[in-house]
């Protein structure tokens, strides 16, 4: 039966186009260039070869032996305005506060990120935690001990999760394991069970798994 839901934050609870990540991404490669060196060119393809193999370029960073300073870097990363890229979401709000199980986010970001993305969009409130890159014990997304790590804190097993997703290398693990998994705002592919243009529709994904237990 269906006990939990995690939900990406960024760009799954709030609309791609906003391009907070564009912008996120940029000092993501500025952030590498100082750290490797090298041109602007080939920092962005080491972000995006970082975020293909490990999930995020702070993991490709620590695995392949570069000195960085965590925190410094997910202060630097993170040190960009909301306003104007990403607004309230009521329609998600009420989506969500009428969900009739239990809800929580699973991000690569820190909960200082996670918490201020939440205030701005009025969703702080409508979930019982912020699971993030250090609950994760900087594992994350989409290694398959994050989502262990997850089901723990949650205490629930796999198969009682829905995951809901914007990324298709983060689905594909969940769904091994055995989470329902839901990817939004992508073109349906073997990575996850269902697929939604608008995070509004996991509410019929819901009712629909909770009427099959």
């Amino acid at each position: 039966m269906l006990k939990v839901i995690l939900f990406d934050l960024d760009e799954t609870l709030y609309p791609r186009a906003s391009s907070l990540m564009t912008i996120i991404g940029k000092r993501i490669e500025r952030y590498v260039k100082g750290v490797v060196g090298g041109t602007p060119e080939q920092a962005e393809e080491l972000r995006k070869r970082w975020r293909r193999t490990y999930g995020t370029a702070l993991r490709g960073m620590m695995e392949e032996g570069w000195a960085v300073d965590v925190e410094d870097y997910l202060r630097h990363v993170h040190d960009v305005p909301l306003e104007g890229f990403i607004y309230p979401q009521p329609e998600v709000r009420a989506m969500l506060l009428g969900l009739p199980v239990r809800r929580a986010v699973l991000t690569n970001s820190n909960i200082e990120h996670a918490g201020r993305v939440l205030r701005h969009i009025n969703l702080e409130d409508c979930f019982e935690r912020v699971i993030d890159l250090r609950a994760l014990n900087f594992m994350n997304k989409p290694d398959p001990q994050a989502y262990q790590v997850a089901l723990s804190l949650m205490g629930v097993n796999a198969d009682e999760v829905l995951f809901v997703e914007d990324t298709p290398i983060n689905t594909r693990p969940a769904k091994e394991i055995g989470m329902h998994t839901v990817l939004v705002d992508c073109p349906p592919s073997d990575d996850a069970d269902y697929f939604v243009s608008n995070v509004l529709q996991v509410a019929g994904i819901v009712n629909t798994l909770l009427s099959a237990s």
